[in-house]
């Protein structure tokens, strides 16, 4: 099965990993987490399938503010 992992590093940066684990979604957070591309993060969210997640800064012009 397709995951996107959500991890967060210390500086509070999210950053988003598509991977493929098992169908069990207890050893697939496990599987995920073992997968990731920095191993200073930490895997805060796992979503079925691949999706695009956008954050604040990802849609809002910095300069809109």
């Amino acid at each position: 099965m397709i995951y996107t992992g959500v991890f967060q590093d210390k500086d509070g940066r999210y950053h988003f990993e598509t991977h493929v684990a098992t169908h069990d979604r207890r050893a697939a957070w496990h599987e995920v987490h073992a997968k990731r591309s920095y191993e200073n993060t930490c895997l805060t969210m796992l979503i079925d399938g691949q999706v695009n997640v956008r954050t604040y800064e990802d849609v809002v012009d910095i300069n809109e503010q």
